[in-house]
This record gives C-alpha cells, sequence and structure tokens, in this order.
C-alpha cells in the first residue's frame, strides 16, 4: 500500500469562501508558448516546493512562474494530485487565490471526472472499543484492463463502524456519503474534511444546476406513521437545518438510497409493509419528495435492497441476499413519468463463488463501461486476495480483478485491529471523482 496512515478527526469546516478569480480559458498568445519539457520543468518545480519545501534562489525565478498566463497556471495545478493542491495554498498568495477560486474548483473537478476511481472502505470491528473504531478508506484506479490493483491509502474516520445490517459508502459530487451506526457521515478525502450529523440522517444528495449538496433527515413523530423532514444545505451559509413543509402521505422508508442527476430515490412502502412499494423521489433543488410505483420485488429485501444507476437511470438489483446465488434480476426504471420499469435476469459462473466462499456479496454499481461491479460484503478471516468483479450485462462475461494490500496484507491486518478483533465489514463507492471544495459553514 502506498502512503502512511493519516487519521482524520472531525473538526470545524473551513470558512474559506472561494475568491473570484476570472478564470475564463484562451488559447495562448505564441509568445507564452513553451516546450513540454519547460512545462515539465516547472511542474516539478512547483511540486517540489509542495512537497518538500524545497526553494533555492539560483534555481527558482518566482517571476517566472507568476508571469505565465492564468490557463497555463491552470494546466499545471491540474496535473498535481489533489491533496498537493490542498498544501500550495499555503506556498504563496498567488497560488491560494487560485486554488481557492469557484472557477478552478470546476475545472479541476472536470478534469478529474475524467480519471475517476473507486473507494473501498474496510471498518474494523462494531465490537472494539469506541476509541478503537477506525473506518480505513483505500482509493484504486479504473483504468485499463489489469488483473490486479494497488491500494492507495486515503484516510481513516474515527469512531465510527459498519455493520452486518447497515453501512454504505456513497461518491456524491467529490464528496463521500458514509452511512455507519445509523448515521451519516460526510467526508471529502481530498481535503480530509469530516462531518458527522446527526441520527436520523438518512440520505445525501446533489443539485448540480445550483451546486449545492442537501442532507436530508428523516424521522417519526411521536412513534406515529407521520414523518418529520429536515434539509441541511452544506455551505448554506448559516440556514441550519430546516423543514420541509406539505410533505406527501405516510410513507415507510426502508432501504439506503442512490443519488442520480439531481433526485435522491429510495425504497418505501406507503403507508407500511406490504401496502403500495414505492420508490421515494426527493429533488434537491425543489426539495420536493414525489413518489414512483415500483415492483414489490425491488424493496422486498427491505434494508438489503439494492440501488444503483445504470446507465443513467435508476435501477434496482435484486437476488437472494442471504447466501450463494447463481444469478439475479436488473429492473431498470425506463419512464419516470410513467413509473415504467423493465426487467432482465443476469446469470453469472458459480466459479465467482470460489474466490469469494460463503460471504455475502453487494452490488455497488458500475464502472464507466457499464459493467455492473460486484464485491464481497466481508474480508474473509484468514489472510488471501481479495477479489471484485466486473459483470458485463450485454455479453454476460465475468472480469475478476485483484485488490493487492487489503486481504492478503498480514501486518495490515493485524496492525488495523483486523485480528481477533469481529469481522471486517467492506463497502464500495464506484466512479469517486477527486474535488478540493470544501465544506462551508454548515450549522449542525
Amino acid at each position: 500500500m502506498k502512503g502512511k496512515y493519516r487519521f482524520c478527526f472531525c473538526s470545524s469546516p473551513s470558512k474559506l469562501d472561494p475568491n473570484p478569480v476570472y478564470l475564463k480559458m484562451v488559447r495562448l498568445p505564441a509568445k507564452f508558448k513553451m516546450k513540454k519539457s519547460h512545462q515539465k520543468k516547472l511542474l516539478c518545480r512547483v511540486e517540489s516546493e509542495v512537497c518538500f519545501g524545497d526553494h533555492n534562489e539560483k534555481d527558482t525565478n518566482p517571476s517566472e512562474i507568476d508571469s505565465l498566463p492564468l490557463d497555463l497556471k491552470m494546466a499545471i495545478l491540474t496535473r498535481l494530485p489533489a491533496k498537493s493542491l490542498t498544501n500550495l495554498k499555503h506556498v504563496s498568495k498567488m497560488w491560494s487565490s487560485i486554488i481557492r477560486s469557484r472557477g478552478f474548483i470546476d475545472y479541476f473537478f472536470s478534469v478529474s471526472s475524467t480519471r475517476s476511481r473507486f473507494i473501498v472502505a474496510l471498518s474494523n470491528g462494531l465490537f472494539n472499543k469506541p476509541e478503537e473504531k477506525l473506518i480505513f478508506l483505500f482509493s484504486f484506479s479504473h483504468e485499463g484492463d489489469n488483473s490486479s490493483l494497488l491500494a492507495n491509502f486515503v484516510i481513516a474516520i474515527p469512531s465510527v463502524s459498519f455493520s452486518s445490517s447497515s453501512g454504505s459508502c456513497e461518491s456524491v459530487h467529490g464528496f463521500l456519503s458514509v452511512t455507519a451506526e445509523f448515521r451519516q457521515v460526510i467526508c471529502n478525502p481530498s481535503t480530509e474534511e469530516v462531518i458527522k450529523l446527526p441520527v436520523n440522517t438518512r440520505f445525501v444528495g446533489y443539485d448540480p444546476i445550483d451546486d449545492q449538496h442537501k442532507a436530508l433527515l428523516v424521522q417519526s413523530i411521536n412513534h406515529s406513521d407521520h414523518l418529520e423532514h429536515k434539509v441541511l444545505t452544506l455551505g448554506g451559509g448559516g440556514q441550519g437545518w430546516r423543514h420541509i413543509e406539505g410533505t406527501t402521505a405516510p410513507y415507510s422508508p426502508i432501504s439506503v438510497g442512490v443519488c442520480i442527476d439531481g433526485f435522491v430515490y429510495y425504497g418505501a412502502y406507503s403507508p407500511n409493509r406490504p401496502i403500495n412499494p414505492v420508490m421515494v423521489c426527493f429533488e434537491v433543488r425543489s426539495e420536493k419528495i414525489s413518489f414512483i410505483k415500483a415492483p414489490e420485488d425491488v424493496v422486498h429485501w427491505g434494508n438489503e435492497a439494492i440501488f444503483i444507476e445504470y446507465k443513467g437511470k435508476l435501477a434496482s438489483i435484486v437476488r437472494f441476499p442471504f447466501g450463494r446465488f447463481h444469478s439475479f434480476d436488473l429492473w431498470i426504471l425506463e419512464d419516470v413519468e410513467k413509473h415504467e420499469w423493465s426487467k432482465q435476469t443476469c446469470v453469472f459462473p458459480s466459479s465467482v463463488w470460489d474466490d469469494v466462499g460463503d460471504i455475502k456479496m453487494s452490488f455497488p454499481g458500475t464502472n464507466k463501461a457499464g459493467e455492473i461491479i460486484m464485491a464481497p460484503k466481508l474480508l474473509s478471516l484468514d489472510v488471501r486476495p481479495f477479489y471484485i468483479f466486473y459483470y458485463n450485462v450485454e455479453t454476460t462475461n465475468v472480469r475478476r480483478i485483484r485488490l493487492l494490500g487489503i486481504g492478503d496484507d498480514e501486518e495490515f491486518r493485524r496492525s488495523s485491529g483486523f485480528v481477533d478483533k469481529g469481522e471486517c465489514h467492506v463497502r464500495i463507492a464506484p466512479q469517486h471523482v477527486e474535488s478540493i471544495a470544501h465544506f462551508k459553514d454548515p450549522i449542525i
């Protein structure tokens, strides 16, 4: 594994607002064009200052970098890792003003979206002492057709853990929404910021129009069928939690949610099981809630129900969740307005279980190619390779990918508390895009 462990403790979020810097991309005048070798030299110079604090008066001429056009500076910066950019903000006011600007944050996210990664979250035991509980986050590349990938340690979130009945990890426009011990933890791995939200905070969504992340809290009113809904905007300028007025008929939420293109979807019955299975649709921008009729199959397994984005649409993976299975049903919401769903049965080879044993299988989502990801929900008790699988719906082919440095690393297991400390639960967030955006003054 690359890197040493860095423990990310919850602290007050950054109060730095983006500085207004005009970042229109223009064609470089001829006098500013330079050879690739010189661009590489400048990049290495910047990286050296960021990573090692090197500054040699004879070798470094600040005016040379300062005089570069803004878009060339941006091109240099976008080639740096997100965490290096965080450090670079402290090197000079010039770099700081660019990196903190809204324009550069959006530009960096756009560039990062072409090289998305997936995050693997491991928890070191629900029955550990509170001060010993940790969720470790690792990053892997989706790129290429490699049969093995090397883990890159990111951060560790303290004092929380997954369990067999709860826990999820979802990437929501640069942030991670981690559900652990029935509460939401919002994390940006790139800036190492973490916010723990109140109990009963169920879902996190992103509004691409107003560029806002919002958390949705859902709780029963006096133990009745009626639910109270509250919304928190991360970066809401001090608004704090606010009630959603005029919500719909009573319903019982029964599953985790998924955010797709500005909408958060989660399974429910209205009002109670087994009457009227539905998908609840929370529009992040308008903060309105509506219902979509759903097949009984997609919500039947309650908290074990699986919802993912599949080729831009809401989809559900239906399988027997408590043992081995050799096929699953892929339900796709084809028409939101007409509430029309399609169904396809997908079969995969029984040999997949040779690498998994009797461990439950999860379906965290898809890669960029549209292949469905299948992964064990636990690390095996013995030291052995850890595999995930890519399933192609059109061809029914299955690819096996080994994640190095997790299941097969005895020293990592021992130092992380995975030995004689109970089960190690695994959750995966596919297609995570790095972001250098900060939480801005959410009042929790």
